[in-house]
């Protein structure tokens, strides 16, 4: 597409930052066609050229060479894009007709600041309304001053200068006068002036050579008096600078690139600028380098690198997926072949250098457009031929030479452990598994090896055999662990009576398929615990220069220990006070025959010379047996022998009538070691564990404190002194006679007992061998009545009460 460009071209040259020439009158930009401006810029200055014209100098200037075609009248207006009023454009007009170093004074300039002079807005110019040539500086005019009358053919300059702030500016201009055409670009409708040229070098990188000139007359069409020329860049267009001489064989430095054109008019200066487009077109891509074959026999020797191409192969390879139908592709030897179309390779072409060659592929399109690249042919080598050996080994019961290989066992000797080669197994041409039984013994398989990386396969041999020989072995059984006795112990296969010659080696396996295909392996080999409690069975297989020199069976028994009762069923005592009262101690076993067992007994982990299932003890301590079956298997049983005595009586304590309700406590001295329950009266009746009787009649008692542990019983005799509520003295043999209860010639036989009647008078008095008061007083009965009694006990103690005599 054209792009007409006149002076609001300006515009472009600054947002791109080029070197403003039009800072100076000489290089003032031809103003054509009254076209208006916007966005144009004004900064800096170059050589200083108004001197105090209305008072002010250049700062950020632009200089506009403005030329009349038809007189009149020529205002403008200029606007700042940024409407601040801090914002001042000032602006000088010199002329008519004066030349650039002789310009003179200004006839129209305008140096009013528009902040100081109070102005609403920023905008300045020419309008028909000014009366004033001139104005400024500072606050002095009204931003405008009077438009100017113009001639035909009359020159003038203008300078827009910017003393404050920052902004671009537009420019429309006003009156009636006319300024000069420019040329126009007379490009036929419908033509397009881009350039597309092919990338013909064999040097992929989209430069090529390019006739700008061809698109000379075709802008300037009818038109006289015009020149064209072409430039890098839209500034040097504007400015007429740095023209590309050799316009005609320019060589491009991007691709796409954009050229620009001006055609200028040599009578009136004015010019118009377009661009147009430079396309270094090539649709062909060749994104394959390489294309690879694999080594073959077509020649005799599957080893030299020397192989036969099919290079319409190659085409599809190092094409990709590209429609090619209307493509012309051919190879050659050389670049120069491929430039000059000569001596191109067949169809079939077999390479003279092993293994690499290099070649060059030439892709042409319809429109004759070409791209030759160079690529590398490539003959990659077969992967070795290798024949190995798999021995294994028939370990059943009638070997028959038919059993499980692990083909996998032989990868290492085919591929020579390269990580990089495939292997996949065949018989009869037939796939078969890595874990596979043989059919004959020998027999002979086929392992294809592919390289992963190339794709290249070869062939090499895999001989089975079948070893039918099978050793036996034994390992001492372990015995059970004391701690868990679950069936599962720890053992060391390396104690099994295995004979190995130096070059041959062992390995063990839970599952007969896992020794088979040397898999899963038990590694812990001094540290094995069975799989099946108490019986397990494991396989070992002997290798001989990787091949199995037999396979057997292990069988892992693990022996129970003797069954104990590990528990102490019952707590055993013996008695300090009875050294000669011996208890029986048992290794209590809870089954099989005592006398298929032997005992060691211990006290306190001092051996003991008895060897019996039980024994007798009378002396406290911890006593241990350990108990060793038939197998030689031990466990132990722990007895704890405990020491017991008779109970030592501290004290008892007695309360009584003198102090209140009657009862008994018995404190046992801390130093008696015994459990002990307590009796009252009955050495054979019932015990309690309690210490107290409450309750107790009066009179004497006898307790009873009893070991439990068996070590005895001790008794001791109570008193408990008290005074009957009533008597009933008619000679019936019950209650006849009244007296203190407990008292004997060996409780208090010192106490004396006063008796009184109601009214204080003296009856009686009885000692503690008395058998008591009948109810006479001087021989007379005395009436029923309550009576009163003193109590002078042998401790001092003095017991006051009453009681009843019923007739």
């Amino acid at each position: 597409m054209i792009k007409l460009h006149y002076l609001y071209a300006f515009l472009f040259i600054c947002s791109f930052n080029f070197s403003f020439a039009q800072n100076d009158c000489v290089d003032a930009i031809v103003v054509c066609g009254n076209t208006g401006f916007d966005g144009l810029s004004a900064t800096g200055v170059g050589i200083p050229e108004i001197s105090n014209s209305c008072g002010s100098e250049e700062n950020n200037s632009i200089w506009l060479k403005i030329t009349i075609d038809q007189g009149g009248t020529l205002g403008f207006v200029l606007t700042p894009e940024n409407p601040s009023i801090t914002v001042d454009f000032d602006f000088f007009i010199f002329g008519p007709n004066v030349t650039c170093g002789n310009i003179g004074q200004a006839i129209r300039c305008s140096t009013t600041n528009p902040q100081a002079s109070g102005a609403l807005n920023n905008t300045t110019g020419l309008s028909e309304t000014a009366t004033e040539a001139t104005e400024g500086p500072g606050a002095q005019g009204t931003n405008f001053v009077q438009w100017l009358t113009v001639n035909n053919n009359d020159t003038y300059f203008l300078v827009i200068d910017r003393p404050i702030g920052t902004s671009n500016f537009s420019l429309a201009w006003t009156g009636t006068a006319t300024f000069k055409e420019s040329p126009v670009f007379d490009i036929p409708s419908g033509t397009v002036i881009d350039i597309e040229e092919c990338d013909t070098d064999a040097v992929d990188d989209e430069i090529t050579v390019f006739n700008l000139s061809q698109n000379t007359p075709l802008v300037i069409g009818s038109q006289t008096n015009v020149g064209v020329s072409y430039h890098l860049n839209s500034n040097d267009a504007l400015t007429a600078e740095n023209p590309i001489l050799n316009a005609s064989a320019f060589t491009n430095t991007t691709n796409p690139q954009t050229i620009y054109a001006r055609i200028t008019d040599t009578n009136t200066g004015c010019f118009s600028t377009t661009e147009f487009t430079l396309n270094v077109i090539n649709s062909v891509v060749i994104p394959g380098e390489i294309f690879e074959i694999c080594d073959t026999n077509a020649d005799g020797d599957d080893t030299n690198g020397l192989s036969t191409f099919n290079l319409a192969d190659a085409t599809a390879t190092l094409m990709g997926s590209q429609d090619i139908s209307n493509l012309t592709i051919d190879y050659y030897e050389s670049n120069a072949d491929a430039l000059a179309n000569v001596n191109p390779y067949p169809n079939t072409f077999t390479n003279s250098t092993p293994n690499e060659e290099k070649a060059f592929i030439k892709v042409t399109t319809p429109d004759n457009c070409f791209k030759i690249k160079e690529i590398t042919l490539k003959v990659n080598p077969l992967p070795e031929v290798v024949t190995t050996s798999l021995v294994q080994c028939d370990p059943g019961f009638m070997p028959d030479g038919i059993t499980l290989f692990n083909l996998s066992e032989s990868i290492s000797a085919l591929t020579n452990d390269d990580t990089n080669l495939s292997v996949a197994f065949f018989f009869n041409g037939n796939a078969i598994a890595s874990e596979y039984t043989n059919v004959s013994n020998p027999q002979q398989i086929q392992a294809l090896i592919t390289n992963l990386t190339t794709g290249c396969s070869s062939t090499s041999t895999v001989n089975l055999s079948v070893n039918l020989v099978n050793p036996t072995v034994t390992i001492p059984p372990v015995c059970d662990a004391e701690n868990s006795e679950d069936g599962f112990a720890s053992f060391d296969l390396n104690t099994a009576d295995l004979v190995l010659t130096p070059s041959q080696t062992v390995a063990y396996y839970e599952t007969l398929e896992d020794a088979l295909l040397e898999q899963n392996e038990i590694l812990t080999i001094d540290d094995y615990t069975n799989l099946t409690a108490y019986e397990s069975i494991i396989y070992f297989r002997i290798e001989e220069q990787n091949s199995c020199n037999g396979i057997g069976t292990l069988n892992l028994k693990v022996n129970r220990l003797p069954n104990l009762l590990k528990t102490q069923e019952k707590d055993y005592y013996v008695c300090e006070n009875l050294p000669l009262k011996f208890v029986t101690i048992d290794a209590r076993l809870l089954e099989g025959n005592p006398d298929d067992y032997t005992y060691e007994w211990f006290r306190d982990n001092a051996v003991l010379a008895q060897n019996t299932y039980s024994i007798q003890v009378n002396e406290p301590g911890n006593y241990s047996v350990i108990v060793t079956n038939v197998e030689g298997c031990t466990k132990t049983r722990v007895i704890t022998v405990l020491n017991s005595s008779y109970a030592i009586i501290d004290v008892v304590n007695v309360v009584d009538a003198t102090t209140g309700t009657n009862s008994i406590e018995i404190i046992i001295n801390p130093s008696s070691i015994g459990n002990y329950v307590y009796a009252l009266d009955d050495e054979d009746g019932f015990y309690q564990s309690s210490n107290k009787f409450d309750n107790v009649s009066t009179g004497f008692h006898t307790v009873y404190i009893k070991d439990i542990n068996g070590c005895g019983v001790v008794q001791k005799v109570v008193a408990i002194i008290g005074a009957p509520k009533f008597f009933t003295p008619n000679n019936d043999g019950f209650n006849d006679r009244w007296k203190i209860e407990g008292i004997s010639q060996f409780f208090s036989p010192s106490t004396i007992t006063y008796i009184y009647d109601r009214y204080g008078k003296f009856l009686h008095k009885i000692f503690a061998l008395d058998d008591g008061w009948d109810g006479t007083y001087n021989g007379v009965l005395l009436p029923a009545d309550d009576y009163w009694y003193v109590i002078n006990l042998e401790d001092g103690r003095i017991v006051k009460g009453h009681f009843s005599l019923k007739r």
